[in-house]
């Protein structure tokens, strides 16, 4: 996707109705969506509740119609605030917009938004919930529901403290666009049921078309570590871990981690059921449990628990997966032979491993941290499972598990996944070790056509190459932190300067936390990290630079080689720039009329680097432009007269 940055100096001539208001900042959304970015520097619309939309031909802002998700609130002063898209107040399922405030400013937005309803959008169902549920029923195939087990029934009414909570899926209507519909032009009347599959093991949004019982879609709930296949710990030695005491005993059960967070962890001994879940116990509060059921992994995963509540508190000040004390609960030693563990939008599960990996539980500290970082997705981007949103939530699971090992256990780091129990699944450092892309579209890239896509081949295809194409942000991530030099798959020559674990971790989670919503693509990424990282620590700074310089290095919005980048300007532009790279000066050579001009200069980030007004004449110009002397290294946008005339690259 182009990304367009439309400024202040670009639209200043333009006659305002309502300028105080005009984002000094917006990138534009696909044809039918509101823009995907916007950003007010200065004069910023006062918050009132719901999102602004922008209408670039009157300059007015308009109230958007939507229902609120949810809230945060950060270090900075800023509120992120979310919501979901209603029309005929039906929510549109992938139509989200953050809005972020500032003392009840508005400052930014970022999301997908249909601007422009399609007529034939159905405003009633034409079938019953029950006949939709039958079809999904019927598309799941299960052996066996959560529901029709009497005892997971009392087990939620229990866990939830609700009398009336239940397994039993209920529709929900909403407006279904398959998430590769960009541009949500094919709006679809649909009951969404959330479907908890007991036997074989499976949770998911289920989207049945409400005229003709058409299942459209799912949306995976249950999110995997990988798709193929203290105490005592196991796996990290001797750790501190909180327990309470309990009837002259002692569980692994903690009620108040920062300030109110329960960790609770449940022994499953092989089992499915959760309502079958026991207490892990020890006599003396030194746990040493080393058995032959294994019992010392479980205190792996409490530990790996607070650990990552641990990190995401004192890093962040954030209270739980959803800021608000969510309770973390791990279930260990699930069914046998089960090598996988997953988060299913409630809680963690863990497998005890099979033949391949020794038979080691899947507990070590970067699958917990991993598998509660979807958590913590699901309640703030809440990335959609599939496609490019969905290898985002599995790359940025990788980048905290990983985060949270290196920051808890520094003598033990590295940046593969699973070498603790003997089978690495993925390296962050080299993606392409485990055929996994460390270029966007490149070597290993998982390009799922339409049909390859559909329902019901989604799953089969690991859900569009979640876990494949999550190797982008790995390696960028990789790279943000160590830095590093060589050439992506498209011949072009990187150098990246590491800012280091802390810079890098702030930055990934702002991105995620305050900008992404659950359509966004790396496209999205790009451009919500540069602000991210802008936010943080400035315009223009060393930060800012390298997470440019970090995309650039896996050919996300940058990252072709040199002579490509001159050579694509050269066919779409009637503009032509030289010398491209250039060292402290350029030109720009094109057709105009006489009168006055301007030319600019702009970085990626959307920061105007350079303006100069020039004189222009009929038919032939060229303008010579001088670098100012401070510029950084790195690929700018040049315009005339708030057109774009191509990339600059500066040496």
């Amino acid at each position: 996707m182009k990304t367009k940055f439309i400024l202040v100096a670009s639209v200043a001539a333009c006659s305002f109705v309502f300028g105080q208001n005009t984002p000094s900042k917006l990138i534009p959304g696909k044809d039918g969506l509101h823009a995907e970015f916007m950003r007010f520097d200065k004069n910023a619309p006062t918050f009132q509740g719901s999102p602004v939309l922008f209408d670039e031909t009157s300059q007015r802002l308009a109230p958007g119609q939507a229902r609120k998700l949810g809230l945060e609130k950060d270090a900075l002063g800023f509120e992120t605030h979310r919501f979901q898209q209603t029309v005929n107040n039906i929510p549109v399922e992938y139509g989200m917009m953050a809005v972020q405030t500032k003392g009840g400013k508005i400052v930014g937005q970022s999301g997908n938004w249909i601007l422009k309803v399609p007529e034939k959008a159905e405003k009633k169902a034409n079938i019953s919930e029950s006949i939709a549920l039958q079809n999904a029923l019927s598309f799941v195939g299960a052996d066996s529901y959560k529901w029709e087990n009497k005892e997971e029934e009392d087990f939620i009414k229990r866990e939830s403290g609700n009398a009336d909570a239940s397994f039993v899926p209920k529709g929900e209507l909403v407006y279904y666009s398959d998430p590769s519909d960009d541009k949500l032009t094919d709006l679809v009347l649909a009951y969404k049921f959330d479907i908890y599959a007991e036997k074989p093991l499976s949770r998911q949004y289920v989207f049945v078309d409400a005229k003709n019982g058409k299942v459209l879609g799912t949306n995976a709930i249950i999110h995997e570590v990988n798709t193929p296949g203290t105490a005592t710990t196991a796996y990290s030695g001797n750790r501190n871990i909180v327990a309470d005491s309990y009837n002259g005993s002692y569980r692994l059960r903690e009620t108040g981690r920062n300030g109110g967070t329960a960790v609770e962890t449940y022994n499953l001994k092989k089992g499915t059921n959760y309502s079958s879940a026991v207490d892990f116990t020890d006599t003396d509060n030194v746990w040493n449990n080393v058995n032959i059921n294994k019992d010392q992994y479980a205190t792996d995963a409490h530990w790996g628990a607070e650990m990552t509540l641990d990190y995401y508190f004192t890093k962040f000040g954030r209270k739980s997966i959803d800021n608000n004390n969510f309770a973390i609960k791990s279930y260990v030693h699930y069914s046998t032979n089960y090598f996988n563990a997953s988060w299913d939008g409630s809680r963690m599960t863990y497998g005890d491993g099979n033949a391949n990996n020794g038979n080691k539980p899947l507990t070590a500290i970067d699958v917990c941290g991993h598998e509660i970082t979807h958590g913590m997705t699901s309640k703030t981007a809440n990335l959609v499972y599939e496609r490019e949103p969905g290898a985002l939530n599995e790359g940025f699971s990788d980048i905290f598990g990983n985060t949270i090992e290196r920051w808890a256990r520094p003598s033990q780091a590295s940046w593969t996944i699973g070498e603790d129990f003997n089978y690495v699944i993925r390296d962050m450092a080299n993606p392409n070790a485990f055929k996994q892309p460390d270029t966007y579209k490149g070597t290993y890239w998982k390009d799922v056509s339409t049909t390859g896509c559909a329902v019901p081949n989604r799953d089969l295809n690991d859900y569009c190459g979640v876990h494949t194409n999550s190797g982008v942000l790995n390696f960028w991530y990789y790279l943000l932190v160590t830095g590093g030099t060589g050439a992506n798959d498209n011949g072009f020559a990187y150098n990246v300067s590491g800012v280091g674990l802390d810079k890098a971790g702030a930055i990934a989670y702002r991105t995620l936390t305050t900008y992404l919503t659950s359509a966004s693509t790396y496209a999205n990424a790009r451009t919500y990290s540069l602000q991210a990282a802008t936010d943080l620590y400035g315009a223009g700074s060393n930060e800012v630079t390298q997470v440019t310089n970090a995309w650039n290095a896996v050919g996300v919005g940058g990252g072709t080689s040199a002579a490509g980048l001159i050579a694509s300007a050269s066919k779409v532009s009637p503009y032509t720039i030289s010398p491209n790279p250039a060292t402290d000066r350029f030109t720009v050579e094109f057709e105009a009329k006489a009168g006055n001009g301007i030319v600019e200069l702009v970085s990626l980030t959307g920061k105007r680097e350079l303006s100069e007004k020039v004189n222009l004449t009929d038919g032939g110009n060229r303008i010579n432009i001088q670098l100012p002397s401070n510029i950084l290294p790195g690929v700018y946008v040049v315009t005339v007269n708030g057109q774009k005339a191509g990339n600059l690259i500066k040496k």
